[in-house]
């Protein structure tokens, strides 16, 4: 047998020598794919900041892209070498994955799969996506009641009649769509941060009727259901090797019912530049954009 000063002193040689490794391949595999190389962003209206100027460019848009969207904003502060922003109102899962989208204006163009824009040497993708699967703007629409209960339909009422709770339902089977996107994206982006995110904080608790014309219930109803994709999504993430980042939290004190700081809008616009129901404002964007840097360290 080997003296017990011995076996240590190979113990301890072999450490050093596995910790020196570690140390040179750490920065070299960081060095290899910084951040900013290639960053992509993919999603919906509430990534592309629908109707906040200034739109992308000085062409017709099907997409109604703004260049104040968060995903513009984290691009220029991360002085991304390559930035694509395939963000589109109105995109589903489907239209990230397999299907060009036809955006609903008129005379507008077929828009390309988003996968398209994800590359080998993409280091960075973020992605809002979800809403458009499950129809959660059309039913937050079916909310509005510019008259008190009960002149008028709930709806909470008419999504949970019979006992079914149909929105918790289509939430919850939102989860396989996602994660074939984190999939994908891994598979065209081995080296990429993959970060997903929660949609917002839109109405308080109990809402703010008359203020926003939805019922209190209702209020809770769909924002309910917000924070429940976004519970979905973050379990989705983590089962799929991406990060998740939540905009709901943090949004507390920002909804649309708060019109001088709102981040969102529900229905009457606040002041700070979103004239969009049920999306992001100016001031949102920007907020969402800070969030994803400090979520990244930057």
């Amino acid at each position: 047998m080997f003296p017990v000063s011995s076996v240590r002193a190979r113990g301890l040689a072999v450490l050093a020598a596995v910790g020196a490794l570690l140390a040179t391949a750490g920065p070299a595999v960081a060095d290899e794919y910084p951040l900013n190389t290639e960053y992509v962003a993919l999603g919906d209206s509430f990534a592309a900041g629908p109707l906040l100027l200034p739109q992308d460019g000085y062409h017709f848009d099907p997409c109604l892209q703004s260049t104040v969207d968060y995903a513009h904003l984290v691009a220029k502060a991360l002085q991304a070498k390559t930035f694509r922003d395939v963000t589109c109102s109105g995109a589903t899962t489907d239209n990230i994955l397999a299907t060009p989208q036809k955006p609903d204006l008129p005379i507008s163009p077929s828009v390309p799969i988003q996968i398209g824009a994800v590359t080998p040497t993409t280091t960075l993708v973020t992605i809002s996506i979800g809403a458009n699967d499950i129809g959660l703007a059309s039913l937050a629409l079916t909310c509005l009641n510019l008259l008190p209960e009960p002149n008028g339909t709930s709806c909470k009422d008419t999504a949970t009649a019979g006992g079914v709770d149909r929105g918790a339902e289509a939430v919850a089977a939102e989860a396989p769509h996602l994660a074939a996107v984190l999939d994908t994206v891994h598979q065209k982006a081995p080296h990429a941060r993959i970060v997903i995110t929660s949609y917002a904080n839109y109405i308080q608790p109990g809402g703010c009727y008359p203020l926003q014309p939805v019922w209190p219930r209702d209020a809770d109803y769909i924002q309910g259901l917000v924070n429940q994709l976004g519970e979905v999504t973050k379990a989705v993430a983590a089962q799929h090797n991406a990060e998740y980042v939540d905009f709901v939290a943090p949004g507390v004190g920002h909804d649309g019912c708060h019109l001088t700081q709102n981040w969102v809008n529900v229905v009457l616009p606040g002041t700070t530049l979103g004239p969009v129901p049920l999306h992001p404002t100016w001031l949102g964007e920007r907020n969402f954009a800070r969030i994803l840097l400090e979520h990244l360290g930057q």
